[in-house]
């Protein structure tokens, strides 16, 4: 009985000892390559050496006690701004194309700009930025006339030039009169509306009758007379 338990005893251990260092190798992975190549990572620490992290770094909260620099862009809010994104009182992005809310701020390249809720505001001088449309500058080029409220461009004449298109009925003319044997109107006048100035009189042509060869007019149907215009209302084509 004894010699049993002794056998048995003495088995186990050797049972134990050899699950153990089969255990240890196979933990174990040699080098791949020659030092100090492969290397494990540094840890974030506390340390005041300086440390680059070439991946990702989330954390929960983050305080700044010295200067802060920014390579690329900035995202409050989002994962990946763009280039154009701004950002407003509120924390929030938004795309500058959009109406932008009150409390939005933005670098134009030449100055910082705050939008008050109407209008965007220097943040240098703090006076009023005004904002131009975009196609003023071509309608200048080609001789017209700007409209910001109407977005239209107002050239002079009855046509657009090569671009352009007309507007609605945008445009200016000054009153015109016409008349025949049968009536005879006058029009009004407009400067820069979306309208058109006309009115209605009796059309009529005279002719000769009987053998006195006396002098007739021979009414016709009603004719339109149309103010004389001035200026045509373009939109950029």
């Amino acid at each position: 009985m004894q010699k049993t338990i002794t056998k048995t005893l003495i088995l186990a251990i050797v049972l134990t000892a050899a699950l153990g260092v089969n255990y240890l190798f196979a933990a174990w992975t040699g080098p791949t390559q020659a030092p100090p190549a492969g290397n494990t990572d540094a840890p974030v620490h506390v340390g005041t050496t300086d440390q680059v992290k070439n991946g990702g770094l989330s954390v929960d909260a983050l305080s700044v006690f010295g200067n802060g620099y920014f390579q690329g862009n900035v995202g409050v809010g989002v994962v990946a701004p763009s280039e154009a994104l701004e950002i407003n009182g509120r924390m929030k992005i938004g795309d500058s194309t959009e109406t932008p809310e009150a409390g939005t701020i933005r670098w134009t390249g030449a100055d910082f700009e705050g939008y008050n809720g109407s209008a965007w505001v220097s943040l240098v001088s703090g006076e009023v930025v005004i904002t131009v449309d975009p196609n003023y500058t071509e309608c200048v080029n080609v001789g017209g006339s700007w409209i910001d409220a109407q977005s239209t461009c107002y050239v002079a004449g009855s046509s657009c030039p090569s671009g352009w298109s007309p507007n609605a009925s945008y445009s200016s003319a000054i009153p015109s009169s016409c008349s025949t044997c049968s009536g005879a109107c006058t029009t009004g006048s407009h400067f820069r509306e979306n309208k058109t100035s006309a009115c209605t009189y009796r059309n009529g042509s005279t002719y000769l009758s009987g053998r006195n060869r006396e002098v007739r007019c021979n009414v016709g149907g009603s004719a339109t007379c149309y103010a004389l215009q001035t200026e045509i209302g373009c939109t950029k084509n």
